[in-house]
């Protein structure tokens, strides 16, 4: 059995379903690819917050057997080394005036929350489903969403926070 990750005060872990895909591009020629993280887990209060983290495609944590180190025919070019709320922020038109803080932060954790759920939604090979992983990573931005209009009480797709930071740690159950 593998030795849990150690974690720091700003670090946070979990296990269950986790969904890997490789992603980038749309934000300009100079962005590279990241490889994401995708899991959920429940929160106080019967709520869900979705978690996506994100490491070069290339790093070691990640099993080459998964292909995600794999340039796709029209993907995105090289390996993305910046924070990806930096990446979301690109890809994004820029903060109105009226827009405060806040919602910005929304909507550039929305916009990654929208890419990470269409991984589930659209089989692609360039996503691995893994049924168990335990996962830890560095907490970068947290957010909590403002309730979707339409259905309150059910959040955005079901999250009612989303938590996004660097990987640290990836460990797949084994067979």
């Amino acid at each position: 059995m593998a030795a849990r990750p150690r974690t720091t005060p700003g670090d946070t872990a979990g296990a269950g379903r986790v969904t890997l895909l490789r992603t980038g591009g749309g934000a300009g020629p100079d962005w590279g690819a990241y490889a994401l993280l995708y899991t959920t887990r429940p929160v106080d209060g019967g709520r869900t917050e979705a978690v996506i983290g994100y490491c070069a495609p290339d790093d070691p944590l990640l099993d080459p057997v998964w292909g995600l180190h794999v340039q796709r025919p029209y993907g995105p070019v090289g390996t993305a080394r910046r924070p990806l709320g930096e990446y979301a922020a690109a890809a994004n038109p820029p903060r109105g005036r009226s827009e405060s803080p806040a919602a910005y932060g929304q909507r550039t954790a929305l916009f990654l929350l929208r890419t990470v759920t269409a991984s589930r939604l659209v089989p692609s090979p360039r996503i691995a489903d893994l049924p168990w992983a335990s996962w830890t990573l560095t907490t970068e931005q947290h957010v909590h969403l403002t309730p979707d209009p339409d259905h309150p009480g059910r959040g955005w797709a079901g999250h009612h926070q989303v938590r996004i930071g660097r990987l640290l740690a990836l460990q797949p159950k084994q067979p």
